[in-house]
């Protein structure tokens, strides 16, 4: 399975330089990751957005999926060539949160340890 999220990662990363979709022409756009249905019966394709909405985008992906599909068809040999579901990876959206929030944690001033009670040392 892995060798077919990678394969279709790597080719629609290819159609990608060709879609005329006005809401997808200059963006930048990158593919991350493709996780496909054990059956091949559908793939989610991951993606990063620059330079334009990302839901404007997104959405240009999803009416362009018939034409991804038809050149995946074209370019590669498998059973079955799955439907395509474009949809907006978010990992690094997060991990610049939590970057920011660790940021934050530490600039917060140190607490001194409250002392210990010296009756529990008797």
């Amino acid at each position: 399975m892995h060798r077919v999220n990678d394969l279709l990662q790597e080719v629609a990363n290819e159609v990608m330089r060709q879609v005329k979709d006005p809401a997808v022409e200059g963006a930048i756009i990158t593919i991350t990751s493709v996780n496909v249905s054990p059956d091949l019966s559908s793939a989610r394709l991951y993606v990063t957005v620059m330079n334009k909405p990302v839901a404007e985008v997104v959405e240009g992906l999803n009416r362009a999926a018939g034409f991804f599909r038809r050149e995946m068809t074209r370019q590669v040999s498998l059973k079955r060539v799955p439907t395509l579901l474009f949809v907006y990876d978010d990992t690094l959206e997060h991990a610049m949160q939590m970057q920011k929030l660790l940021h934050e944690v530490a600039q917060l001033p140190v607490q001194p340890d409250p002392p210990e009670d010296q009756d529990s040392e008797s």
